[in-house]
């Protein structure tokens, strides 16, 4: 009962949020690749179970500031707090079992299965408190949160699971500016922060030049242009309206890429 509790806690926050977006992502790109119904279903298990254990990492490493924060519902992070140990257990064998199980499956689903777990612990101990690493630890999150979802290391999967890094790293930004008085107050030094805000957005506009211009010139996709609406976005706005506002665009273009794929591959 415990141990479901932590986890429902840690995925349901995230979905309730919108956060949980490799979700949507993994599903369309299994779709373009035209994935057999088996496979499918394993790699879609193994990205909602991957999911849940690296946001459950995040809250369990993070349980103290979220207790510190004034706005937030504790609640999750009291019962994480009281359950430490069970959680701590859980995070080892929760990872262990999957990457044992991924392995006698596909290497290729068990690399990205370990990139993540990497990655997540080096961004929610450290990369998160580090200007720039912070956004480079989200762009490889976003790449390994997707590598399950193409076929085992397929050159094309990467090019294409670049781009979800990308768009990573310019959510990473927005949430960073969204946070800014909740780290500053405890003193983190993430991007927005150590640059400031109006840098920040410069810092966001160039990574989606560089969406845009990959997208276009690498994937050969010209819908791409897209991606440069968000640069004319006010960047006074409430920053939960302007992170809706960048995840439509994200979605259309991401959306209308994996019809082509999807197409291209049937032909």
């Amino acid at each position: 009962m415990v141990v479901y509790k932590l986890l429902r806690d840690a995925i349901v926050d995230r979905l309730r949020r919108m956060e949980a977006n490799s979700l949507v992502t993994n599903f369309l790109l299994l779709a373009a690749f035209h994935f057999p119904f088996l496979d499918f279903a394993v790699r879609m298990l193994v990205t909602f179970v991957l999911n849940t254990l690296v946001y459950f990492i995040n809250d369990f490493i993070d349980v103290e500031i979220d207790l510190a924060a004034e706005n937030k519902d504790h609640r999750k992070a009291l019962y994480i707090q009281r359950h430490k140990k069970t959680a701590f257990a859980l995070i080892v064998c929760l990872s262990a079992g999957l990457i044992l199980s991924t392995l006698f499956y596909s290497r290729s689903v068990c690399f990205g299965v370990i990139l993540a777990l990497w990655v997540i612990f080096l961004y929610t101990d450290y990369f998160k408190n580090m200007p720039f690493l912070d956004v480079f630890g989200c762009f490889v999150w976003g790449v390994a949160m997707a590598w399950a979802a193409i076929p085992d290391f397929s050159a094309q999967g990467v090019r294409l699971i670049l781009l979800i890094g990308l768009f990573t790293a310019c959510f990473e930004i927005v949430q960073c500016v969204k946070d800014y008085e909740f780290d500053k107050k405890f003193q983190l030094r993430t991007t927005p922060i150590v640059i400031g805000i109006p840098k920040a957005f410069w810092l966001l506009r160039a990574l989606l030049v560089a969406a845009s211009l990959y997208a276009v010139f690498v994937l050969g996709f010209k819908l791409g242009f897209l991606l440069l609406l968000p640069i004319f976005f006010r960047t006074d706005q409430r920053m939960e309206i302007y992170w809706m506002k960048l995840r439509v665009v994200f979605g259309v273009v991401w959306l209308a890429l994996m019809v082509r794929q999807f197409l291209g591959s049937a032909g």
